[in-house]
């Protein structure tokens, strides 16, 4: 079969070759001349050779500086088209009778082919040295900053290779250390991003046999990954209902004349459900982010911010506004401090201090990193509009919300029950999935969650083995020598003890995690200097709510308020520091005035 007919209704015509050469002329003038073809007229396989050729001997007659490698290619790119018509002269005569006028073979004659192809427009900012790619997109190499990759390993290197290794600690103990030293590096740096950062880390510590398989990812079962992660749906329940909206509305409406006034009610409504709540991760992901994220995204980043610092003052409140607060009375009391009311001595305590944080925290935080958007004095009328209009709780609302209050329930209630807080949080999530308020295709969905169950794991494992291996003991053996060098005492050793306390949690991935290995040796070593033991044992304690938001894996809320993706991480650490100074100033000059008051000491 020959084809002694190629038709081309605009596709491939003399327009597209003049302006495939044009382009590279300096003079477009010399064609000019070139007649153009008319609009769906045929154009025989011969004369389109000839045209080729026609072109090609023009443009290297007028013009001797034309590219070569361009004409080639257009020859090229028309041979190809020539071989698509074919193949589609091909396809319309298999199919018979089908096609009409775009394909017919004549009895007896030679065979001939007409191919109608629908027009194509090139359009004039194509780039003539650029390749055909038939369609295909070329793929694109992930992000990855080798400068600050290698800054963070060399980290690591000059802690293993820089510093001698003590007697008490044995090689894959040294080794940890290194590892988790540039780990912490990159997660500042991000050479990748956090997770991908973390599981290169872990890799490491399996290559290097510093860990094993199941120490590495021991983690993996710890109630606060979970409770992160399941309270992270509870936050898509609130966007997906509605809910959240409403809620966030409410807020507005009441004191939303400016975000700082904002800021003041979001504090006060985390103080007021810390008892309710006594989770700050379940607070930050059941409540506040859904909230903030529905607010004027010119307000979220600072909304973020000043909520994730003045966690340390709210956890602070009560014994039950954090699970940390429990584990280091419960350390205490089994040290031997009298505590005869743990609750209501905690209460007393903390309340002037706690309550000046909170209302020192926002404005901060507001003059050191202001908002992009500040007064909106239209925003509580526009607010209580916008709440009437939505009207009544529609039924996923209110199912949203029975789920929801079940866990609250639990979490106030469950204690005596054995219910662990992480079990009421799934225990809601279930209700939300059996109602239809979630699917499993919502849960799916939040990979920022999956995420953070990722990185936050890889975090808390090598925390616990740093404290198994005894890298934590042996730090905490290096301070006391230091204090005792120093003859440090009384005063002197209880602010040194508190300020290693503090820098130590850079090491550390959960609150509750820095007091299972440093609280107990740090209040020893705090009664050993002088320290009177009330003294030491609640102002530990209010330290280790000081530090909640120092950095992003700092603890659970702070996870899930990075997690948000609407505060960056330089940021986050610079408030974090700020903050942290500003509360420990406060608990040092104002608490200890309290606290003598009090008769604390």
């Amino acid at each position: 079969m020959s084809f002694s007919d190629v038709s081309n209704g605009g596709s491939f015509d003399r327009r597209f070759l003049r302006r495939r050469l044009r382009r590279r002329r300096k003079s477009e003038s010399s064609w000019s001349s070139s007649a153009s073809l008319a609009s769906g007229a045929l154009l025989p396989q011969k004369k389109t050779n000839d045209v080729c050729d026609e072109m090609k001997s023009r443009a290297n007659n007028n013009n001797t500086n034309t590219n070569n490698k361009t004409i080639s290619r257009v020859l090229r790119r028309g041979e190809n088209e020539r071989r698509k018509r074919a193949a589609l002269f091909l396809r319309a005569s298999a199919g018979g009778d089908e096609g009409g006028e775009n394909a017919s073979l004549s009895a007896g004659e030679e065979e001939s082919a007409e191919v109608v192809v629908p027009a194509r427009n090139y359009d004039d900012d194509v780039d003539d040295d650029e390749e055909p790619n038939f369609g295909v997109k070329p793929t694109e190499l992930a992000t990855f900053h080798r400068k600050t990759a290698l800054f963070a390993i060399s980290v690591g290197f000059a802690v293993f290779y820089g510093f001698p290794k003590p007697d008490v600690l044995t090689s894959e103990a040294w080794q940890l250390l290194a590892i988790f030293s540039a780990t912490i590096c990159g997660l500042v740096l991000k050479p990748l991003p956090v997770g991908a950062w973390a599981f290169g880390a872990m890799t490491v510590s399996l290559l290097t046999k510093t860990l094993t398989f199941d120490q590495a990812l021991s983690s993996v079962s710890n109630q606060v990954v979970w409770l992160i992660l399941v309270t992270a749906f509870f936050a898509r329940a609130f966007v997906k209902t509605g809910f959240g909206d409403r809620l966030a509305l409410l807020f507005v409406s009441v004191a939303g004349q400016s975000s700082l006034r904002l800021a003041y009610g979001f504090q006060l409504a985390e103080a007021l459900l810390s008892p309710a709540m006594p989770s700050t991760t379940a607070r930050a992901a059941g409540v506040f982010i859904p909230v903030i994220k529905s607010l004027d995204p010119r307000t979220q980043e600072f909304l973020i911010g000043q909520q994730l610092q003045g966690t340390g003052a709210t956890s602070a409140f009560l014994m039950s506004g954090a699970a940390q607060n429990f584990l280091c009375m419960q350390i205490a009391i089994g040290m031997g401090i009298p505590f005869v009311n743990p609750f209501n001595e905690w209460a007393v305590a903390a309340f002037v201090p706690a309550f000046i944080c909170m209302m020192v925290t926002p404005l901060i935080v507001f003059i050191v990193d202001p908002p992009l958007l500040n007064a909106t004095p239209k925003a509580p009328m526009e607010a209580a509009k916008k709440l009437q209009a939505m009207g009544p709780l529609t039924e996923i609302e209110k199912r949203m919300c029975l789920s929801l209050g079940t866990t609250v329930f639990l979490w106030i209630f469950g204690a005596p029950l054995g219910i662990a807080a992480v079990v009421a949080a799934m225990t809601g999530l279930c209700l939300m999935l059996i109602s239809g308020v979630l699917s499993w295709d919502d849960a799916l969905e939040q990979k920022g969650a999956w995420d953070t169950l990722i990185w936050f794991a890889i975090l808390i494992g090598m925390s616990q083995q740093l404290n198994d291996l005894g890298v934590i003991e042996w730090l905490s053996g290096f301070v006391r020598d230091f204090l005792i060098s120093w003859n440090l005492v009384g005063t002197s050793a209880f602010v040194a003890l508190h300020l290693a306390y503090f820098l130590s949690h850079y090491m550390f991935a959960s609150q509750s995690a820095h007091v299972g290995a440093l609280y107990g040796a740090f209040l020893t070593m705090m009664i050993a200097g002088g320290v009177p033991p009330k003294l030491a044992a609640i102002s530990l304690a209010m330290n280790t709510n000081t530090f909640g938001g120092l950095t992003h894996y700092a603890s659970g809320q702070a996870a899930v308020y990075y997690g948000s993706g609407k505060i960056g991480l330089e940021k986050l650490w610079k408030q974090g520091l700020y903050v942290s100074c500003v509360h420990a100033f406060i608990w040092s000059t104002v608490g200890m005035a309290w606290w003598s008051v009090c008769g604390i000491f």
